[in-house]
């Protein structure tokens, strides 16, 4: 895109002409629901470059969503659209449950490793974040033969029937799943501006859901024999980017220790330098048993998902989890080039350097407001 093109500009009122001969063909074509309603569209995207997407009208936004959070190198990034092209030129989809594999997985996997924590040494791929949620859930309650799973209210996993119950973001997005799939266990994530819960120790949000977990959930709910890990975002996404007090993550690999428990780390939004490290729970030197990485991984381009962990976790479950598409060699190949172009340009540098900025602007701005939280 020329530079000319790198600057927002609304041309037309919104939505422009075009875009509403294209949202009124999309009631026609389009199930109502699944990408929200087009009576809500403001346009209708054509092309993107790096943090600029364009409608058909021409006019240009900044992307501020990041394509949900998928765009963590820009959209489109040249070098990663290249890598995607030619891999589709050398391999597609093969057969590898049985007969064989595929040396872009192993490199892939390979190149991923070195970025997550030491003793982190196995990859399953996967397509999507929330088929990587569903596998981590298997292989946690397989590896440990215990049934249930403690979970967060606010946490969001993804929208198939397990991730639904696993993740009760709100009640109306899962009214029409009932009933909805057991062995979960909730407690109230430790969002510092609305938690329900007092500390009966007086320490602040995350001590008062690390206490419920022991005074409530272990006495009247679940034994702690009977729970496989905890499922967690290092950082609340959907809900609305809820960051932990920095007691609550260290709090929860305690409590897993103590118990023989697995701590699961849901990546997918957080992961590959969203927040200034590669992985969210950096900040706060808590190392998972397992992580679920998605969105990111590819730049932008491919689905592609993966849950990395120990080898002693998975070769305990030896869960049979695949897929078709699972660890396609063009989305290894995305991978592989994402993961170059986040070191290479200190991607996560410039995270922190905007971060820090965004962070003392807003602070400026809260020093002003009668209401903030």
């Amino acid at each position: 895109m020329p530079s000319k093109d790198r600057v927002s500009l609304v041309k037309t009122p919104l939505p422009g002409p075009q875009s509403k001969r294209l949202i009124q063909k999309e009631s026609e074509l389009m199930a109502r629901g699944a990408y929200g309603s087009p009576d809500d569209r403001m346009f209708m995207a054509v092309k993107a470059s790096g943090s600029i997407v364009e409608d058909v009208d021409g006019n240009r936004f900044i992307d501020f969503g990041s394509g949900w959070g998928t765009n963590n190198v820009g959209n489109c990034h040249p070098e990663v659209v290249e890598a995607v092209s030619a891999m589709l030129r050398q391999l597609g989809v093969t057969c590898w449950t049985s007969a064989g594999n595929t040396a872009q997985r192993l490199d892939l996997a390979e190149k991923l490793l070195t970025v997550c924590p030491e003793r982190t040494d196995r990859v399953l791929f996967l397509t999507t974040g929330t088929e990587a949620v569903e596998a981590a859930l298997r292989v946690m309650r397989r590896a440990s033969n215990r049934p249930f799973v403690i979970s967060f209210y606010g946490q969001y996993h993804g929208l198939s029937y397990g991730c639904m119950a696993a993740g009760p973001l709100e009640a109306s997005v899962r009214e029409d799943v009932a009933p909805l799939v057991n062995g979960f266990v909730y407690a109230p994530y430790p969002y510092s501006y609305r938690t329900p819960l007092r500390s009966r120790t007086g320490g602040g949000a995350g001590k008062a859901t690390l206490e419920y977990i022991e005074d409530i959930i272990l006495t009247y709910e679940v034994p702690p024999s009977k729970i496989a890990g905890i499922l967690v975002e290092p950082v609340v996404g959907e809900a609305g980017i809820w960051v932990p007090p920095d007691d609550f993550l260290p709090g929860l690999r305690d409590l897993c220790d103590k118990h023989d428990w697995y701590l699961c780390i849901d990546e997918v939004q957080s992961g590959f330098g969203r927040c200034g490290k590669m992985w969210a729970f950096e900040h706060w030197n808590v190392e998972p048993d397992l992580i679920v990485i998605g969105k990111g991984l590819s730049g932008g381009s491919m689905p592609i998902a993966a849950v990395a962990g120990r080898h002693d976790i998975f070769d305990k479950a030896e869960a049979f989890v695949a897929g078709t598409y699972a660890g396609h060699p063009a989305g290894c190949a995305a991978g592989l080039k994402t993961i170059e172009i986040i070191q290479r340009d200190r991607l996560l540098e410039h995270a922190t350097t905007l971060g820090d900025y965004g962070l003392k602007r807003l602070q400026a701005m809260k020093s002003a407001a009668r209401v903030y939280g």
